[in-house]
């Protein structure tokens, strides 16, 4: 290979590298323009929503396997509500979605089954009871302010559980499965600041949707007053 060949083969595969990089889903520090920072287990590359499924099944008696578009068919449900981190910031959105039941619907859990597990396409998982998903607050979000969710939010589907800290709003969902109990939340085996539940509690917040220098006070649980 002459020098000219080996300067335009180098430079393509630099090309290359770089157009691969721009295609990972990495986490950031800075807030993007609704005020949430960018949180990720594992860098990946976004879901490709052609061929995504939601694979649903454990002890339930009709598994599925659910594309956006059967997704999007199911009742449409909105809410504006606040994600609190564990790390102490927190905003505000609009999000749409649907609701936990409209799944339970369509599977029909055994009676055995009396929780949930989560799984994620960056490798997180999370336990709920079925229970606690089927709380009037926690919805299945596919928009986000608006429009579909963005790659960069967890597209094409995410839990969104204003009464829990960040961490139990699981994205990038590829799986749920019915199962006879909880075991937590995966977040446990990282540090000591995060509980199984991961109930939002009493303290401070930092609300970056309203500003850099904002404190709040909280009381625990869904973040209301603002």
């Amino acid at each position: 290979m002459n020098r000219r060949r080996f300067l335009l083969a180098a430079a393509a595969g630099q090309a290359a590298v770089r157009a691969a990089e721009t295609k990972v889903l990495l986490p950031s520090d800075q807030p993007d323009e609704n005020g949430f920072r960018l949180m990720w287990y594992n860098p990946v590359p976004p879901i490709d929503q052609k061929t995504w499924r939601l694979n649903i099944g454990g002890l339930v008696e009709k598994p599925a396997a659910l594309s956006v578009a059967d997704l999007r068919k199911l009742p449409h449900e909105a809410q504006s509500s606040r994600m609190k981190c564990v790390q102490c910031w927190s905003a505000r959105t609009s999000w749409g979605g649907f609701r936990f039941h409209e799944l339970v619907e369509i599977v029909k859990p055994k009676a055995t089954a009396k929780a949930v597990r989560i799984d994620c396409a960056d490798k997180w998982y999370e336990y709920f009871t079925i229970k606690d998903l089927l709380s009037a607050r926690v919805l299945l979000a596919l928009d986000m302010a608006g429009k579909p969710l963005e790659d960069k939010h967890g597209a094409p589907l995410r839990l969104i559980d204003p009464s829990r800290y960040g961490y139990k709003s699981a994205k990038l969902i590829t799986s749920i499965q019915f199962v006879a109990q909880g075991k937590g939340s995966m977040a446990c085996d990282i540090g000591p600041y995060y509980s199984p539940g991961g109930e939002i509690q009493a303290g401070y917040d930092h609300p970056l949707d309203l500003g850099s220098k904002v404190r709040k006070k909280i009381a625990g649980g869904e973040i209301t007053e603002y």
